[in-house]
């Protein structure tokens, strides 16, 4: 996104919601959104109450952060394309653009935002998505004109996995144990030791410790979690 627009106080009012499991990010997203109009402005800091509250509510703009107790950002978009009006979406993460912007916007996301970004600049993506733009990493230009899935072949090998073998090798990746794991995505064990399997499998690797090491050698730094 390279344009500013001004802000537009006088946009309909409507009710947002922002996701993100760090209560203070919540209070800056919100203090940026509150010029925006005489919105109603709530929160959820887990997967779970997201989905609850967007039912609930309907609201016509979500901030979604990625990393999400009990069930995840992208899981979250999956769940909106069965409802019947989700409203728009802006990822809002720490995670790197190169892995899951293109990602989040083939989920349904309409934005894409990173943490490490000026939050000040989230007011203007805001307005443009509620407008209908798609606001994106500029190196998706050419992904954004795509029509047609590109052929397996040409994908890169974490483009390969779905959402959420990608969810599984991330957590792997940090050290969490199969428990962990459920836990945080309200799985069993044994569907962790599965999923650990098929990665296993899709990528021609011989165990964990494998799995670990070729996420970090494929996937692009990411910054540390923010301190809770």
């Amino acid at each position: 996104m390279n344009g500013i627009l001004a802000l537009n106080k006088d946009m309909a009012m409507s009710t947002w919601l922002i996701v993100d499991d760090h209560p203070a990010i919540g209070f800056a997203v919100k203090a940026i959104l509150a010029p925006l109009g005489d919105n109603t402005i709530i929160s959820a800091t887990d997967g779970i109450s997201a989905l609850a509250q967007i039912k609930e509510k309907q609201p016509q703009l979500v901030i979604l952060d990625i990393m999400l107790n009990k069930m995840d950002g992208l899981q979250i978009l999956q769940h909106l394309r069965q409802l019947e009006n989700p409203g728009k979406v802006i990822i809002y993460t720490s995670l790197p653009a190169e892995t899951y912007a293109e990602r989040a916007w083939r989920a349904g996301a309409s934005g894409f935002f990173g943490k490490d970004q000026d939050i000040s600049q989230l007011a203007s993506m805001c307005q443009l998505v509620l407008q209908g733009y798609h606001c994106f990493p500029d190196f998706m230009t050419e992904a954004l004109q795509r029509v047609v899935e590109p052929e397996e072949k040409d994908k890169s090998a974490l483009a390969r996995l779905s959402d959420r073998e990608l969810t599984v090798l991330r957590y792997l990746s940090e050290g969490l144990s199969n428990k962990d794991i459920a836990d945080r995505l309200i799985l069993s064990n044994k569907t962790i030791s599965t999923y650990k399997s098929h990665l296993m499998e899709k990528l021609q690797l011989n165990s964990a410790e494998e799995l670990v090491t070729f996420f970090d050698n494929h996937s692009v730094s990411e910054p540390p979690d923010e301190a809770q």
